[in-house]
């Protein structure tokens, strides 16, 4: 069977660090980098070659980064004791501040991200910064024994308390231990399950609300690319997204209409 061909593409990162700065109802493809064509089977999305060009006046973290399809996810609220409240529909949909991440009464309260396959990118939409006193975050997911906290190791790790609102993110590397399912009441037992909580000194008198988010897989991640400065990613087999992606998108830690993409894309 002949191998499809590429798309050679070359645009704008645009005014975005993931997938989208506002709640959006096709779920940000419209923003998409690439899109794979329309087929009766899903299929995976296959870049040959990448080239990231960081012109966002800072330093940034930069990669590709491509949406799991809605069905392979859910997510909702967990309290601080781990029960869980399904509430997929709010965080999937483009209302505004329908999606709490904390409560305000419960330190160590958070929200939870189910998924069929392991992750490793988190887009959010947030509409309400909250205003808890000295929050400190806590980014988890179960290793089989127990649940082990990863904010150390995030490579973008956007404040989600405290810091405004807008488009948060939350990247890090793909934990090589992440086994399915995780202590807690409700926890879904045969997904990939990652925790986002935070335990505070103070409650304050407003939550922390997001209005949508996006999940998905990241590759082809360089650290810390100075302004100005590109990175050009290639080998000689291609960087592979599994088929529950539904398409693909730049990831700069910094967003900016003058950040440049140039990448080899194709479905197989």
């Amino acid at each position: 069977m002949r191998e499809a061909l590429y798309d050679n593409l070359s645009r704008s990162a645009g005014n975005k660090k993931f997938i989208s700065a506002t709640a959006v109802a096709d779920y940000g493809d419209a923003q998409a980098f690439w899109v794979p064509p329309s087929t009766p089977f899903q299929t995976a999305i296959c870049v040959g070659s990448a080239t990231l060009m960081n012109r966002s006046a800072s330093t940034a973290h930069v990669g590709l980064g491509a949406r799991l399809a809605v069905a392979a996810w859910t997510a909702g609220q967990v309290t601080a004791a781990g029960v869980i409240t399904d509430d997929t529909a709010d965080a999937q949909n483009e209302t505004t501040a329908d999606f709490p991440m904390h409560d305000r009464t419960d330190s160590g309260s958070g929200f939870y991200v189910s998924a069929d396959l392991p992750f490793n990118i988190l887009g959010l939409v947030q509409s309400a910064a909250g205003d808890q006193t000295t929050p400190v975050k806590i980014v988890e997911y179960w290793n089989g024994t127990a649940w082990t906290d990863i904010v150390a190791s995030l490579l973008i790790s956007d404040t989600l308390i405290g810091s405004g609102t807008g488009e948060k993110v939350l990247c890090f590397p793909m934990p090589s231990d992440w086994a399915v399912g995780g202590t807690g009441t409700g926890m879904p037992s045969g997904k990939y399950n990652l925790r986002v909580r935070h335990t505070t000194a103070g409650a304050g008198t407003a939550n922390p609300v997001a209005s949508q988010l996006f999940v998905g897989i990241a590759k082809m991640l360089f650290d810390s690319l100075a302004n100005l400065t590109g990175v050009t990613l290639i080998r000689d087999h291609d960087y592979i997204f599994p088929a529950q992606c539904s398409a693909l998108f730049p990831v700069f830690s910094v967003a900016s209409q003058l950040n440049l993409v140039e990448a080899d894309v194709r479905s197989a």
